[in-house]
């Protein structure tokens, strides 16, 4: 039985048509912003313009801003943007108004806040807003003609940076008639600011779906000041307040309690709070920001405000209801919707690390999360923009050239990168190719993965392998993160599979030669029999000398990119199977070698364990370590621990082990219109789901029983379907 989607989802996924994804020009507006002030830290804009409309037929707003926008028409919210880009280069949204706009005058306001701040989350870049109004097919309002601009003054720009990933936090001085700007068409309180036209702007199309703004509340949960979600949420904050006498509101959020049942101050560096200072009258408080939070903690003086309620409006993926999955065990059809919180708060136009802390894009987690928007959406929209943004610079600023930034959009100004997420960017552009057919990308991006190559060469010593690679060293978030120095093993395996892979999509056969003498170059040096060696330095006399680190996310590299395998190495493939189970691992097994963490090395044991058909004992495993997390947040964490981010973009990819390793759906080729099934005992007594392809969908539902599957599959038209060779045997059912 397939679950039928909220009438909400339904209106969210057909509000906006089609045809605007591609609108990436203005026919008469132009950039525009306050005179002098275009690089002005913190500085928050109000653009209005009344517009007069009788019987509308259709009516859209084209926009793009530097670096935030926020739009509301006769006060009530339409939308928040833009959709990021790389530097230089800005992307146009498109919204269908028809429904905000009433017979006679309506207000178009949008407020613009330019941060000029370097940032992991928006670019330090000039301000500006280009915005045009169009009512049946004639534009009557545009910048650079209309719209007139504010400095309100309502947001206070002298405060902390939120993070030093993200901009300012918020802080607030506000009368009750603040929002009257974006309500009355006389409204006439403050000068209009003098509005100049602003260098040209390199301009893309959106592209990505746009965002789903439901709202929803939250609980009281003490009877005072503490407010629950039902889950880790993200989108913008909202309160409804009373305020008796003038007083300081604060709202303090996070997505975990501290020991003594309270919102932490300050949990992590993060300054997880906003402040209203407020005058006597009613309040309806919206952040202007996008945060995620479970809880939140009011604070004012007492008796001075009364909380009505607090809510969220939503800042998440729209694209991702139409997939499906339900199994005879509860517990992974929690994980099921567990993975699709984190995939809806982290992927709304770049694939996010997390959705409070930064929210831009990191390579290394993308490989993982951009599996989980084909399988969730049927498309690789958000993956299409991703690579884009990494290909648009000639070059990029702060970074050492040929090197990718590890995140992007972002600005890197203490020249930090992590050379080896660079390498996992190739990996994703050849499965991205695999996923959409786009073979015209993938030749596009030919000279930035050559210029990677180029840099890598200067590290090369004399056995052949990568040695001092500069900068941050990423082997996991574990203790392999210490033992990086000199020559590093699992460092040297990713880039033979790097160079492997450049040698299929581009046809140069001396690449997969050189990754085959790398990986066997690595087995001799690194291998000591049992298990292999993190890495070696040199000593006095210059010798290479192995050291005496030796970690469990080391010995999943050699695996996942083929240094050995279970055929060519069956003890070390036992040994790691079974000896690092996380029930092993509990009892002490291997207790002198420091465990992986989430990620990259426990990832990469599921893609083994996968690989292997071990799909019973990957439930098992995938149960124990992420159950415990969902039962806290409802979301999957960076850490095993909430010691970090809680609600994390790569948590997304359980949803795909579900499907390929329970539901069975191993593999997904579009362009050759095939499904391969492949059946194993993953201790389930049935499994049934869909899966979005493109616009259609695969419908697949399993019973098994003594040793043979019964499968029940809808396929897309044209599609044919594989039964990949078990050990068990596959009935196909009408």
């Amino acid at each position: 039985m397939k679950r039928l989607l909220p009438l909400f989802l339904l209106f969210v996924a057909s509000s906006h048509n089609a045809d605007l994804e591609q609108c990436d020009k203005f026919e008469k507006a132009v950039a525009v912003w306050s005179e002098g002030r275009e690089k002005e830290q913190n500085l928050t804009l109000s653009f209005r313009e009344v517009v007069e409309v009788k019987g509308v037929e259709r009516a859209y707003v084209r926009l793009t801003a530097s670096c935030d926008y926020r739009m509301r028409i006769n006060g009530e919210f339409v939308a928040h943007g833009p959709s990021v880009a790389a530097h230089d280069f800005y992307r146009v949204d498109c919204y269908d108004v028809t429904n905000y706009l009433r017979e006679g005058r309506n207000i178009v306001a949008i407020e613009v806040a330019g941060y000029n701040t370097p940032s992991y989350y928006l670019l330090d870049q000039p301000s500006f807003l280009q915005a045009e109004v169009e009512v049946d097919g004639r534009v009557v309002a545009a910048t650079g003609k209309e719209f007139r601009a504010y400095d309100l003054a309502q947001r206070v720009a002298d405060v902390p940076k939120f993070s030093f990933q993200r901009p300012h936090t918020e802080q607030y001085n506000l009368k009750a008639d603040f929002s009257e700007w974006t309500t009355n068409p006389d409204w006439q309180s403050v000068a209009p600011e003098k509005l100049v036209e602003q260098p040209h702007k390199e301009l893309l199309v959106r592209g990505v779906a746009y965002p789903d703004y439901t709202t929803h509340n939250a609980q009281l949960i003490d009877g005072k000041t503490l407010y629950k979600f039902a889950t880790n949420s993200t989108g913008f904050l909202c309160a409804k307040v009373r305020v008796l006498k003038p007083t300081q509101l604060t709202l303090r959020f996070d997505e975990i309690l501290g020991e003594d049942g309270r919102v932490m101050k300050r949990r992590l560096s993060w300054k997880p709070y906003i402040i209203y200072n407020l005058q006597e009258g009613e309040y309806e408080l919206e952040s202007f920001e996008p945060y995620t939070m479970q809880y939140v903690e009011v604070f004012a003086e007492a008796e001075a405000c009364e909380v009505e309620s607090i809510y969220m409006r939503d800042y998440c993926n729209s694209d991702c209801h139409r997939a499906t999955f339900e199994a005879s065990r509860e517990e992974l059809n929690e994980l099921f919707e567990a993975s699709r919180r984190n995939y809806r708060q982290n992927v709304l136009d770049v694939y996010m690390d997390c959705p409070g802390r930064e929210r831009t894009g990191w390579l290394g987690d993308s490989y993982f999360t951009s599996r989980a928007e084909f399988n969730f959406s049927g498309k690789s929209k958000v993956e299409h923009n991703f690579l884009e943004n990494f290909l648009l610079p000639e070059k990029f600023r702060d970074i050492a050239d040929g090197m990718l930034p590890m995140c992007y959009p972002a600005d890197h100004r203490d020249g930090n990168f992590i050379p080896n997420f660079a390498m996992w960017f190739v990996l994703e552009l050849e499965e991205y190719r695999q996923r959409t057919g786009d073979v015209a990308t993938v030749e596009r991006a030919r000279k930035r993965v050559y210029d990677l190559l180029d840099y890598y060469k200067p590290f090369l010593n004399e056995d052949g392998l990568l040695e001092n690679l500069e900068r941050w060293v990423f082997v996991d978030y574990s203790h392999s993160n210490k033992c990086t120095q000199g020559v590093s093993y699992p460092s040297n395996m990713l880039y033979a599979k790097m160079l492997d892979t450049v040698a299929r999509i581009y046809g140069d056969q001396s690449l997969a030669e050189q990754a085959e003498q790398i990986r066997k170059t690595i087995l001799r040096q690194s291998f000591n029999g049992e298990f292999f060696v993190d890495n070696a330095v040199r000593n006095e006399e210059g010798r290479l000398v192995l050291t005496e680190n030796i970690t469990e996310a080391c010995q999943y590299y050699a695996l996942f990119c083929e240094v050995v395998t279970p055929k060519s190495h069956p003890d070390f493939w036992l040994r790691m199977r079974e000896g690092f189970s996380p029930q092993k691992r509990e009892a002490g097994s291997y207790a002198h070698i420091p465990p992986a963490n989430v990620f990259i090395g426990n990832y990469l044991r599921f893609e083994m364990l996968s690989r292997e058909g071990y799909c019973s004992q990957l439930v098992e495993e995938v149960t124990a370590l992420y159950m415990p997390m969902v039962r806290i947040t409802g979301t999957l964490w960076e850490f095993f621990k909430p010691r970090a981010s809680c609600c994390h973009g790569f948590g997304s990819h359980i949803a795909h082990i579900l499907y390929r390793d329970l539901l069975g759906v191993y593999q997904i080729l579009p362009c050759e219109r095939k499904v391969r099934v492949r059946m194993v005992d993953c201790g389930l007594e049935w499994c049934r789901g869909s899966i979005p392809v493109g616009d259609e969908q695969i419908d697949i539902e399993w019973h098994y029983t003594d040793g043979e599957f019964k499968v029940k599959m809808a396929l897309p038209q044209g599609y044919t379907c594989e039964v990949v060779p078990t050990d068990y045997k596959v009935t196909l059912v009408e």
